[in-house]
């Protein structure tokens, strides 16, 4: 029986032509329909160079571009969601390592090819290449996705699994390269970069890279506007993220591979090699990690600062405070409590705790502001006080009643508010504000009645009130002379 049914004839009849050869296999059924392959020199050369890959290093680039006019007409969302409408059509660079290529090489390769355009048209008549192409999703802490439709890979099918579960990685970070897929060895020309943790996707989806520069782009684009239709991520105490697509553009304008002398990941000369997102140095947000950083940060704003370059100490402190941001939401959440309603409904203020992230807070805000005095922004810098001395001391509110606290931050906000006013009272065109200067400079002597810098400070512009009082008294006289001139004459 079963030699019978081996030399049972071949039933050919569903196909009507047959045409094979090694440039372009064709299998063309009854219906009509084609299915063109690969030449096997072209998938033969994939397969080595895919071989290859993993003996050298290998970074891929993504220049993104989007329209600022089109967005500003989110820019309420925008601004709601932490984000920003940007100054140019230019995003950025983000710069991918496929460094997972010894578990994945033939996704790499594919990935390394779409990014370079030398594959030239897929089967499914699209070019193998991401430039010019838009990103499909954007799922706010969860991950971007870009994709090319109607075609599968270079070697024009789905590619295989090939290490799902590599060891030592996981999806436990952000800023992950890995390969979309509709389940198990349906690898597409599909990648997404990961936002956040996403540890559902372990042993689901294969990672291939990591981004190495650019992270901070990703983030803006991140908060662009969506149709929302995809919930993304809930985050604890804070919001549940929706994303879907992106209803504004955001265009890969080039893409490709760049050698690896090019590419810098040197540590940068002051020291700074904290990510600019505090979730891209701990998603998790870990106490201690993030306070320890934006102190570090913080010191090297201090340096820069030292050396008079203000810009960059500014960035610095920017950043700082930007590591505080998750700290400070904890704390306000357990404060709010004990908030009195009376205060807030009158228009009052309640004085903050004085916790080590509120310290570190103010901290940095006088650091700001000293800045700005350096910078002579004197409007920026009494602001920039009158903030800090607000969340000191309150206002109209029971808690402390307004007393100054027995704290050094007060002196010091009272200082820097006190040479600002002087600075500001310099300023051609300007009335005069030594008063002011004094006035905060005598309250912080009530705070510290021995501290000698501020009692330097409050003799200078004491001098200085008399002269402009002197001053004012000739101007004064030189206005009336005309008149008393007249009388005599008369």
């Amino acid at each position: 029986l079963m030699l019978a049914t081996a030399l049972m004839p071949v039933d050919y009849s569903k196909f009507k032509d047959v045409v094979d050869s090694d440039e372009e296999p064709v299998w063309e059924t009854q219906t009509g329909k084609s299915y063109k392959g690969l030449p096997q020199k072209v998938t033969a050369a994939l397969d080595d160079a895919a071989k290859k890959l993993p003996g050298r290093k290998c970074f891929c680039f993504f220049d993104f571009t989007t329209s600022p006019e089109k967005l500003a007409g989110f820019a309420q969302e925008l601004a709601q969601n932490g984000g920003t409408i940007p100054a140019s059509r230019e995003l950025g660079r983000v710069i991918v390592e496929l460094d997972q290529a010894a578990y994945a090489p033939k996704l790499c390769e594919n990935f390394r090819s779409l990014c370079t355009g030398e594959r030239g048209t897929g089967v499914g008549g699209n070019k193998l290449h991401y430039k010019g192409r838009s990103l499909s999703l954007i799922l706010p802490r969860f991950c971007l996705q870009a994709s090319i439709p109607n075609e599968y890979s270079c070697w024009g099918a789905y590619l295989p699994d090939e290490r799902l579960r590599i060891p030592g990685l996981f999806f436990d970070r952000p800023g992950l390269l890995a390969v979309g897929n509709h389940g198990p060895n349906t690898n597409t020309c599909t990648f997404m970069i990961t936002m956040h943790t996403a540890t559902h996707l372990d042993g689901y989806n294969q990672i291939i890279g990591r981004v190495v520069h650019g992270m901070e782009v990703l983030r803006t684009i991140e908060l662009f506007p969506t149709d929302r239709k995809e919930r993304s991520y809930a985050e604890k105490n804070v919001k549940t993220w929706w994303g879907g697509k992106p209803l504004v553009d955001v265009v890969i304008a080039d893409c490709g591979e760049l050698p690896a002398e090019d590419v810098d990941l040197s540590v940068p000369s002051d020291g700074d090699t904290y990510p600019e997102h505090p979730l891209d140095f701990s998603p998790e947000y870990d106490h201690e990690a993030l306070f320890d950083a934006q102190e570090r940060i913080r010191e090297i704003g201090n340096k820069h600062f030292k050396e008079r370059h203000f810009k960059e100490a500014l960035a610095k402190y920017k950043k700082a405070q930007a590591y505080l941001g998750p700290l400070l939401r904890t704390q306000h959440q357990s404060e709010f409590g004990d908030e009195d309603t009376a205060t807030w409904m009158a228009g009052g203020h309640r004085p903050k705790d004085r916790t080590p992230a509120v310290r570190a807070k103010f901290t940095i805000k006088l650091n700001v502001c000293q800045v700005l005095i350096a910078l002579e922004e004197w409007r920026g810098a009494i602001a920039v006080a009158d903030e800090v001395l607000l969340e000191l001391v309150g206002k109209a509110s029971k808690k402390g009643n307004g007393a100054l606290p027995n704290d050094p931050l007060v002196i010091k906000a009272l200082f820097r508010r006190a040479r600002a006013h002087v600075g500001l009272s310099q300023v051609k065109g300007e009335v005069c504000r030594f008063e002011e200067a004094i006035e905060d400079l005598q309250r912080a002597l009530t705070v510290d009645d021995k501290n000698a810098e501020v009692r330097r400070e409050l003799e200078k512009v004491k001098a200085l009130q008399r002269q402009a009082d002197a001053s004012g008294q000739e101007v004064y006289k030189t206005m009336l002379q005309p008149q008393e001139d007249q009388v005599k004459a008369g």
